[in-house]
């Protein structure tokens, strides 16, 4: 009877490394990769921008260096990270060569996680027409309802023909994950133009990420996302707000695929 039970005793737990990682490497080593500044949408951003005197690709850099600032720190309580040294202006980087083998696939897909930092409705807004509850989006003047069962994702794929770059990148670092992420939105809305006065404002972030295994083939990914009502426009308040919830859903989605070190 030991010996019929052995083989199932350990069904409950997480799959030996060894059986995950294409080199048998023993341990999960991840190479956490940032989205291409070019993958960052923004929409209503000009009100953060005045606030803060900074200008729309300022903004851009501070949200990508602190999203990535704060991913580090979360996955580093768990597994060995690396991250590429972030020199965009050399063709030849791992990190430029790193976006020109890959493309992205949309699909939609329920969000990985979604957080409602925004107050309860009221009952007038509960009644009334959909602006009273999710406003406008300061561009296009039409109505941005968050739906956390269905959102766009980007998905990241290697080119056919580049997979060989990839591998070469991925003994290169002795990596046996890749974390890319490939997509950072932020959408600001205002409900009234009073809201606009008094600058009340409701935004949406959304982050999509990639898990890919030593060979580029997809494991995991998704998009987490966050709704967040604030009078501020302050963009140093808005990221200690938003991005560590942001960062600690995907850490949390990335313990349910790799066991932690």
């Amino acid at each position: 009877m030991l010996i019929i039970l052995l083989p199932f005793s350990g069904l409950g737990q997480g799959k030996d490394i060894n059986d995950v990682t294409s080199k048998n490497l023993g341990k999960v080593i991840i190479f956490v990769v940032p989205f291409n500044p070019l993958k960052y949408e923004a929409v209503g951003d000009q009100f953060i921008c005045n606030k803060s005197g900074i200008n729309p690709g300022q903004l851009s850099e501070m949200m990508r260096n602190s999203f990535m600032l704060s991913l580090m720190e979360n996955m580093n309580y768990y597994y060995d990270v690396i991250q590429p040294k972030d020199i965009l202006k050399d063709p030849n980087s791992d990190i430029s060569v790193f976006y020109q083998i890959f493309k992205y696939k949309t699909r939609y897909k329920k969000l990985k996680g979604y957080a409602k930092e925004y107050p309860p409705f009221s009952l007038w807004q509960k009644l009334g027409p959909a602006y009273m509850r999710w406003g406008s989006d300061c561009v296009n003047n039409s109505k941005q309802k968050p739906n956390p069962n269905h959102h766009k994702f980007e998905e990241a794929v290697i080119i056919n023909g580049k997979d060989s770059i990839y591998s070469a990148i991925m003994n290169k670092r002795d990596c046996s994950y890749t974390l890319f992420i490939t997509n950072f939105e932020m959408t600001t809305r205002f409900k009234t133009c009073l809201d606009l006065q008094n600058n009340v404002f409701q935004r949406d972030f959304y982050v999509h990420y990639t898990l890919l295994d030593f060979d580029g083939k997809y494991v995991s990914g998704g998009v987490v996302g966050d709704t967040y009502e604030s009078n501020t426009n302050d963009v140093k308040k808005i990221i200690d707000h938003n991005i560590s919830l942001l960062t600690d859903m995907i850490v949390a989605n990335m313990r349910t695929i790799l066991p932690s070190q």
